[in-house]
């Protein structure tokens, strides 16, 4: 059990913390972009009420009481999105709110609904395929006993049934196959059914990539993450994948387990040896959004540039042209794209490049879906209830379909439009309906 005292996890840094602290001037900028203070409208649960408590808490004498329940509920729900950072004049670091999360770590065992053997090992592909197994069991099992609209029957329930609902519902999720895929958006887009061909690879590539597809991607998506390294070919690049890799370490980072993220990132660093420069290589390439930010944080030792998997389409500027698409968009930005790595302008290119497709953005762009990774394990009520606001801006804007580029992201807002008492669109990998699209285009130039 750790010490809840605050002066414990201070380090000696109260003085370097103050001293961040002084930056915000309290203008109130962060509130519309904090998706805890949208959701609950208390000042606690915002980032300038979460700094003004870990002023106070700064304050407490070395010898002073635990830290009140209250004070670290607000402070642990800070889901550590960096939309306020963004948003930020004063240029208050996301890290300060980061070593508040910390200090109010909850002590003890993982909340009942997710053991903590099972929270320990979800950056295990092998353990998250299982879980995408067991949860589409689940979803066909909750459909089977309470209806289509089980999520509805469950809602504001606190039994187990509602609990586990709460899960299986979010658990990240796409098409299969490409036959599966193509015939979905088919189907949307109003084509006749064509057949599916393989997306060619480019003749002479122009670029030599390491390629990192992060544990979700490959236990919970591994067709989607196969389309996305086959648009890349498309696009132009040599994908390097070299063995042994793992987690970027950001689950267990998040999950205040130090050690475990140290060990990851010496791994990817071994596996990716010294491929670099002298191999041709010119990026690392990342696919989920949280992947990247991690790996950025493994500063100079990275034998290339990091680069996200759409930004790096993005500039992949001699690919071939995409096939039409005749359908309206609505884009979710996960928030370690937006936030974290910057990342807006370049999926709205990829996009706007796709002739016959309208792009359409929702309200609170900038506010989080909710799910954060185990956040979302961790606080299954609130990220819930983000989920839900989240799903009705994207289904407000009369999308046919809604897309992202984040497995957590994907999942936390099916999850959100399901939950919605009327019919909404459905939700894809960004990289799918890129994937599509340049399948389309491909089988018109053969014809």
């Amino acid at each position: 059990m750790r010490d809840p005292r605050p002066d414990t996890r201070l380090d000696g840094r109260r003085d370097e913390l103050d001293a961040l602290l002084r930056r915000c001037v309290q203008c109130g900028l962060c509130l519309p972009v904090c998706a805890t203070w949208l959701a609950t409208g208390d000042e606690t649960m915002s980032p300038r009420g979460r700094l003004l408590l870990l002023g106070d808490l700064l304050a407490q004498p070395a010898d002073g009481p635990a830290i009140d329940p209250t004070v670290s509920r607000a402070l642990a729900t800070c889901i550590g999105c960096q939309a306020c950072t963004a948003a930020c004049p004063s240029g208050v670091p996301a890290s300060l709110l980061e070593d508040a999360v910390r200090l109010a770590a909850p002590s003890g065992p993982a909340p009942a609904a997710v053991p903590g053997v099972l929270l320990g090992r979800l950056d295990e592909p092998a353990v998250l395929a299982a879980i995408g197994t067991l949860a589409a069991v689940g979803r066909g099992a909750l459909r089977a006993l309470l209806g289509p609209r089980w999520r509805g029957r469950l809602a504001g329930r606190r039994h187990v049934i509602a609990t586990i609902g709460r899960l299986v519902g979010s658990v990240p999720r796409a098409p299969r196959s490409d036959r599966e895929l193509a015939r979905c958006l088919d189907r949307l887009c109003g084509h006749g059914e064509a057949p599916t061909c393989a997306l060619p690879a480019a003749a002479a590539p122009r670029e030599r990539v390491l390629w990192f597809a992060g544990c979700a991607a490959d236990g919970l998506l591994p067709e989607s993450s196969r389309r996305l390294r086959d648009l890349a070919r498309w696009a132009g690049a040599e994908v390097v994948q070299p063995a042994g890799t793992a987690c970027c370490g950001a689950l267990a980072a998040h999950g205040d387990q130090p050690r475990r993220a140290e060990e990851l990132r010496e791994r990817n660093l071994a596996a990716w040896g010294g491929a670099g420069d002298e191999d041709g290589v010119t990026a690392l390439v990342t696919e989920a959004a949280g992947c990247g930010v991690a790996i950025r944080g493994y500063g100079e030792r990275l034998p290339a540039p990091q680069v996200d998997a759409i930004a790096w389409l993005a500039r992949a500027g001699d690919r071939p042209p995409f096939g039409a698409v005749p359908l309206k968009v609505a884009l979710h930005d996960p928030c370690h794209a937006r936030h974290g790595q910057g990342i807006v302008a370049e999926p709205r290119a990829l996009l706007r490049a796709v002739p016959g497709l309208v792009l359409l953005e929702p309200g609170e762009a900038d506010a989080c879906c909710g799910s954060g990774g185990a956040w979302g394990l961790r606080h299954p009520g609130l990220s819930a209830e983000l989920g839900e606001r989240k799903a009705r801006h994207l289904a407000a804007t009369g999308a046919d379909l809604v897309v992202t580029a984040n497995p957590g992201c994907l999942g936390q807002i099916a999850d959100g439009l399901a939950s919605l008492p009327h019919p909404t669109p459905p939700v894809l990998p960004l990289g799918d309906l890129l994937w599509y699209a340049a399948m389309r285009g491909a089988g018109d130039s053969r014809t």
